[in-house]
């Protein structure tokens, strides 16, 4: 465990340098900066702007002094915000995108596993087509129109829950379906076939000769080896809600992370533009070395393979 927990440190190191390398030189790519449309601002301010946030150093300059911030967590002030800097913007953003992101992916979860199961169970039958329908449904509808469709009926119509803004429970039950309906289909069907496989498997069988049936049969012998499929996509899925969460924080006024990400690309805010892509890369590894570390536990044959290569 501590020369595979080493090993992934490694990587992970490696990985989000070259992440803000790219996202670093890529940004400054573009034509322009931040103060390209500050047209009514004397010259003289704008190039006292640049000394002050360190844009008229070279290029090179600006990357170095960037990593060297990344290395003591500090991501510098934000150039569109007078009273926080990214640091504070994250710490007080990223508690509202996880909560929000932490619902969704219960949501896709639980549901996605139990319309994977009763797909499965009724293979061919009507729950089958009921179960799969709904996930092609899940599949096909893009979250933002789901939200749309969300807020016309259950906060429009029926008056049921809060159209947008964040504060109460209510507030989060519309935005956290929409953004759990996609990966609860992609979980359903991915549920169905793995069950399917496995069914058709010798101890399943034997299991079935031997009079075990119903609830005991599905959780017991077949969900935990069809659960190594799910688990693999549980990372990406995850990491998956959490930036997905951008277009549907926008929609629904959520004061989330993914908010201040779309405003700082349009706004060109370059320090937030990076800490936040550093920030979601590092959960997105994190959550892979989770799913890594949940193999072992869930099949110890993966463990033992690697021991005996």
């Amino acid at each position: 465990m501590k020369r595979f927990l080493f090993q992934r440190t490694i990587s992970v190191i490696i990985t989000i340098w070259v992440i803000i390398t790219l996202t670093f030189f890529l940004m400054h790519a573009i034509p322009g900066d931040p103060f390209t449309n500050e047209s009514r601002v004397p010259e003289q301010v704008i190039s006292n702007l640049k000394a002050h946030y360190g844009l008229d150093q070279p290029l090179i300059i600006q990357y170095f002094n960037y990593l060297k911030g990344v290395i003591t967590f500090d991501f510098g002030p934000s150039i569109t915000s007078d009273t926080r800097d990214v640091n504070e913007l994250i710490l007080d953003s990223f508690p509202v995108s996880a909560l929000l992101g932490f619902q969704a992916l219960v949501i896709a979860t639980v549901f996605g596993i139990l319309l994977g199961i009763t797909a499965a169970v009724n293979h061919s039958g009507l729950g089958d087509y009921v179960s799969m329908l709904l996930a092609i449904l899940g599949i096909s509808v893009p979250s933002f129109i789901l939200a749309t469709l969300l807020i016309n009926v259950f906060a429009l119509k029926l008056e049921w829950l809060p159209v947008a803004t964040w504060g109460t429970w209510q507030h989060t039950v519309l935005p956290s379906i929409a953004l759990a309906l996609g990966p609860m289909a992609y979980m359903a069907r991915l549920t169905r076939s793995s069950i399917l496989e496995v069914i058709d498997s010798d101890y399943v069988q034997t299991a079935i000769a031997k009079g075990v049936t119903g609830s005991r049969l599905i959780f017991k012998h077949i969900l935990r080896n069809a659960l190594i499929p799910i688990v693999t996509i549980l990372g990406p899925i995850a990491a998956g809600i959490l930036t997905g969460s951008f277009v549907i924080e926008q929609i629904f006024g959520i004061p989330g992370l993914g908010k201040y990400f779309v405003q700082s690309i349009t706004d060109r805010d370059y320090p937030v533009i990076l800490g936040t892509a550093v920030f979601y890369s590092s959960i997105l590894v994190f959550f892979m070395i989770l799913v890594d570390i949940a193999y072992g536990i869930i099949d110890p044959r993966i463990k033992l393979t690697r021991r005996e290569s």
